[in-house]
């Protein structure tokens, strides 16, 4: 099992799309640092709602959707259409995201509040009234995190550098609605974030190096072209 996992992992580090989504997911690791160590919590949302318009609004409630479990989920599903491999990596991913989210938000940091409930009504430059009003299980965000584990997928799925770095920058896009929208703050995005792509991983090594599903022919068709013998 362990050459095998070994062969997974080294076969993931040879991916070019997943390498340059984590290259450019690297950047933006090292500027959020930057960030920890040069503001407060809670500055980040203050500042992007200073900037936030009503003109965006509509569309950043869009895109934040994009993120939904349910709406990953779908997708995942569909791909079991084109390869039973693409869309069940994607759905053990998010089987750990949810794992993941829970332990987090229910169990773990259950008392962490939102900024609806961090901030008083006045701080705001404008309030969005349009976004939902949740008060806590702010950390991490599961958005962030379906997000990224669904988009750095693509990325190892596309395996092309340009594709990967479209990806990237969905997910990073995604993850910032969730601060305009006034829903979480930066460091519930960026753990968010680090748990998604570390969920994807997983689900990558555990579908071909633990379980060795790759093994299988039906595990590269689709679906519905499994025939099960009599």
């Amino acid at each position: 099992m362990a050459m095998e996992i070994k062969k997974a992992v080294h076969r993931l580090h040879q991916n070019k799309g997943f390498i340059r989504f984590l290259h450019c997911y690297a950047v933006f690791l090292l500027l959020g640092i930057v960030v920890f160590l040069t503001t407060r919590h809670g500055d980040v949302v203050l500042f992007v709602n200073r900037y936030s318009d009503e003109y965006w609004d509509t569309l950043m409630l869009f895109l934040t959707d994009l993120g939904l479990g349910t709406v990953v989920a779908g997708v995942m599903v569909a791909l079991l259409f084109w390869k039973v491999r693409f869309g069940l990596t994607g759905l053990i991913s998010l089987g750990l995201v949810a794992i993941f989210t829970n332990l987090g938000k229910k169990m773990l940091f259950a008392e962490r509040a939102r900024p609806f409930n961090y901030f008083y009504y006045d701080d705001f430059h404008r309030f969005i009234y349009t976004a939902e009003l949740n008060y806590h299980y702010s950390f991490p965000s599961g958005h962030s995190m379906t997000i990224f584990a669904a988009m750095s997928l693509f990325a190892v799925l596309a395996g092309k550098k340009w594709a990967a770095m479209i990806f990237f920058m969905a997910a990073l896009i995604i993850g910032f609605t969730r601060i305009y929208l006034l829903q979480h703050f930066f460091l519930d995005v960026y753990v968010g974030s680090v748990l998604g792509v570390i969920s994807t991983i997983f689900a990558i090594v555990i579908l071909n190096g633990i379980l060795r599903l790759n093994r299988f022919s039906w595990f590269e068709k689709p679906i519905y072209g499994i025939r099960l013998k009599r």
